[in-house]
């Protein structure tokens, strides 16, 4: 056994008790305990401090934020003794082609569902008929199968957005059919290309995309942005 050094975290023990820095010469027959499972304490002593330490390598004020956020999530979950799901895959099953997606937080009990979605973006997302959280509503809502409603949240610090929707059981039924039309046109291979305000936000083939753009753009999207000719101001006008 190697002579314990004396750190940081050793530094109370060993001051007290220098004996144990060598404890096998110290006590004969001396055996290290076998490695467990860190459990409890040191489990959450890790999570924390993995997380401050992200947390200093960020501004003052993206600290403040961040902060904000974790209260703004600490306040929900304080509501019932929900059960937690946190970025776990799961499928779609509701669809033919059971997709899966990874929601960011999922609290449940049998009668209350909230999901919770992280946004780092400046530019604030709307909460309300979110589509991205109704797909997730509609994709774990049997983890809750007594709601009559499901709890959205959108928590964007950097847009100094944390804000909570309720969609209705009614509403997101009526949501998770117009998704199973969609999912019909795409496997029967509908092309219609239809540029609508935020549908094309991060598609491939919008040019003004926020993602990444691939080759060629989409030939509606340019038409509608770049008219090959000229408009015909008094027809418009009359």
């Amino acid at each position: 056994m190697v002579t314990l050094k004396l750190s940081a975290s050793a530094t109370d023990r060993l001051m007290t008790c220098p004996g144990s820095a060598n404890l096998d010469l110290a006590i004969p027959g001396w055996q290290e305990p076998e490695e467990e499972e860190e459990t409890g304490a040191r489990v959450k002593g890790h999570i924390w401090h993995d997380l401050f330490a992200q947390a200093a390598n960020t501004t003052a004020r993206d600290m403040q934020r961040i902060g904000q956020a974790i209260e703004y999530v600490g306040a929900v979950r304080r509501r019932r003794r929900f059960k937690i799901l946190v970025e776990e895959k799961v499928k779609a099953e509701w669809l033919k082609t059971a997709p899966s997606t990874i929601p960011d937080v999922v609290l449940y009990v049998k009668d209350e569902l909230h999901i919770i979605d992280y946004k780092t973006g400046r530019i604030a997302v709307e909460v309300v008929k979110n589509p991205q959280l109704m797909y997730y509503a509609r994709t774990v809502a049997h983890l809750a199968p007594d709601a009559k409603e499901v709890h959205l949240h959108i928590v964007q610090p950097w847009a100094d957005t944390m804000e909570e929707w309720v969609v209705s059981a009614k509403e997101l039924a009526e949501f998770a059919l117009e998704v199973e039309r969609a999912e019909a046109r795409i496997l029967n291979k509908d092309l219609t290309l239809v540029p609508s305000d935020k549908g094309c936000l991060f598609c491939p083939a919008n040019p003004h995309s926020r993602g990444l753009k691939g080759t060629p753009l989409c030939p509606v999207m340019m038409e509608l942005l770049y008219p090959s000719e000229p408009m015909d101001l008094d027809e418009v006008l009359s």
